[in-house]
């Protein structure tokens, strides 16, 4: 089942007071369940199977990542319990995390409401404004997530930009700057890089230029780096990678977000990066990550061809 939803995340101080503002609004209550959400290793958008007592289903959906209502498009399946599904996901295509809660569930109309208590997170109120007719439409979707939003008195400050899932990963995952020399040492566990670039070639481009040096480490080990550095007057997405074992944690994505944050902190209005026709996966990123191609140099071999891309900050 296919189903549209504009949705907020929050952090939620005073969670009887918003227990308070739904009685009165007569919300009805479903009853409070204890939910564990297995995240598995995908591409693209979020899939997860949810267990609990009132709700039991396989749920994929790709949602914006942004502060405030956004859209997330979302696909229920509902197993049933003795069914191996879990199971297969997991050998298949591998777990992402784990998140533990316990949901209240209120329902005012199409508006479903949620109270959440998250194992490591602390409280959260979600707000989900519901289409699953098609007949509601995204505009007045949002026009009831934001009514409730200024009933509950959520400030935007409060908003949640990801999911559970990501904010638990960001407890694993620090990214800090780093050196060229624990730069190389990361590039030479990433077999992508038949011949990675010795500290001469760091030095040459780097000279004289505005850099960021960026090292993830995935619960205190090493998992990938991020290089970047001054051209002309944007910012140029050199080099980085994520080691396999870490890979489908979303540290690239993290890495990216912090270099593209801190070139806007520098002033800079533009990032660029370039990429072969052959790095498949690298260019889906780029794209799903705002990029665009701005240009094509072709080679002898198709797959060697270079895909110029840029983003506006």
């Amino acid at each position: 089942m296919a189903v549209l939803n504009i949705e907020i995340k929050a952090r939620c101080n005073n969670p009887e007071a918003i227990r308070k503002i739904l009685t009165q609004r007569k919300a009805l209550f479903k009853g409070t369940d204890n939910q564990k959400d297995t995240y598995f290793k995908v591409k693209n958008g979020r899939l997860k199977m949810r267990e609990g007592n009132i709700e039991y289903s396989l749920v994929y959906y790709d949602r914006e990542d942004i502060s405030g209502p956004k859209r997330s498009d979302v696909i229920y399946y509902h197993p049933r319990k003795e069914d191996l599904i879990k199971q297969q996901l997991q050998k298949a295509i591998g777990t992402l995390i784990v998140v533990k809660k316990k949901r209240e569930i209120y329902y005012i109309d199409n508006i479903k409401f949620h109270i959440d208590e998250v194992d490591e997170l602390g409280s959260f109120v979600e707000i989900e404004a519901i289409d699953k007719t098609g007949k509601i439409g995204a505009k007045q979707l949002y026009e009831q997530c934001k009514k409730y939003i200024s009933l509950f008195q959520i400030s935007k400050e409060d908003m949640i930009i990801n999911s559970y899932s990501d904010m638990l990963i960001t407890k694993n995952l620090q990214i800090v700057e780093g050196t060229v020399l624990q730069a190389i040492d990361i590039s030479n566990q990433i077999p992508e890089f038949e011949k990675p670039y010795e500290k001469i070639e760091y030095d040459k481009r780097l000279k004289d230029k505005i850099y960021l040096i960026l090292i993830a480490y995935w619960k205190g080990k090493p998992a990938g780096f991020k290089v970047g550095y001054q051209v002309e007057d944007h910012f140029y997405s050199w080099l980085g990678g994520v080691v396999p074992e870490f890979r489908k944690k979303r540290i690239a994505k993290g890495l990216a977000q912090f270099q593209q944050k801190w070139a806007m902190e520098k002033g800079f209005k533009t990032i660029k990066m370039k990429t072969r026709n052959m790095y498949r996966i690298m260019l889906q990123f780029a794209l799903s990550d705002g990029f665009y191609i701005a240009g094509l140099e072709k080679r002898d071999n198709p797959k060697e061809n270079r895909i110029f891309l840029d983003k506006e900050l």
